[in-house]
């Protein structure tokens, strides 16, 4: 017999946690980098990386407090440099850098069953972006 729950309220609240759960586990992994180690990986100082996180250069995922905030080393391209397909994706998908997050990591369809990460780390940045389009107008094309 499962535990299921009793309420609207109490099913809410369970995936909350889960929800919780996870974003402790994706922020704890070895590749999420502090600000301050992501700023020198990419030979900046923190504030230069701050003014990036207003214009979406970088993807930042946020927890309750800023310095707990992590970025993900991933997103790093062959040059150095974040991938510069990421303002375009926030400005298709919001401002959420969970969102963006689930986007690049999940398999798409379109993309032969690739994630979107994968695609970028392949050169086809501009085909992320309008599988971004797609998803966002709802066209699933």
């Amino acid at each position: 017999m499962t535990d299921r729950p009793r309420t609207r309220s109490d099913a809410f609240a369970r995936a909350e946690e889960r929800g919780r759960h996870l974003a402790v586990t994706i922020l704890s992994g070895p590749d999420m980098l502090t600000g301050e180690a992501f700023a020198h990986r990419l030979g900046l100082t923190v504030s230069d990386l701050h003014d990036l996180e207003q214009v979406h250069a970088v993807l930042v995922l946020p927890e309750s407090s800023p310095r707990e905030a992590r970025y993900p080393a991933w997103q790093i391209d062959a040059t150095g440099q974040p991938f510069p397909v990421l303002p375009a994706l926030f400005d298709t998908l919001g401002d959420s850098g969970w969102t963006i997050y689930r986007f690049l990591m999940q398999s798409h369809p379109e993309l032969a069953g690739q994630t979107a990460l994968e695609a970028l780390r392949d050169g086809r940045g501009a085909l992320v972006v309008r599988l971004a389009h797609s998803l966002a107008e709802g066209t699933f094309a």
